[in-house]
């Protein structure tokens, strides 16, 4: 018996969608600039590198499985336009609409990064599974941590510095 089908990757990633639908991430979980706000999944664009790290028997022929993967993946992004010129030279943001609204603009940005993946696994017949996702949270070493107070930051003269927006 195999854990994971051989399409868990692609599985998985729509799995990843479905679960956090309309969920909003903080900058922090992703390692973001505070001046990223209203984070949301787009797409899963790849999911690899799954390896099992734990594996647990539930009732009724289901298993609670953690994983390690890296996943790539869009995510939609509202900036406020004063604090663009803090995040503007990110290769991995893309404007999509500047105009939004008067105050903020429309972006996405595309992030790469492991994480570990805790999902169900229901056993519906010989080698069929389907895929539940309870929880994907990024690995972020200390290491490689932005600090959040983006207000402490250099601000040309004559520029107002702004207190976070909470």
């Amino acid at each position: 018996m195999t854990l994971l089908k051989p399409n868990a990757a692609e599985t998985m990633g729509l799995a990843i969608q479905e679960a956090y639908d309309r969920t909003e991430w903080s900058p922090e979980e992703l390692n973001l600039p505070a001046e990223y706000e209203g984070i949301h999944l787009d797409t899963v664009e790849e999911v690899s590198g799954i390896i099992v790290v734990d594996v647990r028997r539930l009732p009724d022929d289901r298993r609670l499985v953690s994983v390690e993967a890296r996943l790539v993946c869009n995510f939609d992004v509202f900036i406020y336009k004063r604090d663009y010129p803090f995040v503007q030279d990110d290769p991995r943001l893309s404007i999509v609409n500047p105009y939004w609204n008067s105050r903020y603009m429309r972006g996405e940005i595309s992030l790469p990064f492991q994480s570990v993946v805790r999902l169900i696994l229901d056993n519906l017949g010989y080698q069929q599974r389907e895929m539940e996702v309870l929880s994907v949270e990024p690995i972020i070493p200390d290491n490689e941590r932005l600090d959040a107070t983006h207000y402490l930051r250099y601000h040309p003269p004559g520029r107002r510095v702004s207190r976070p927006r909470r």
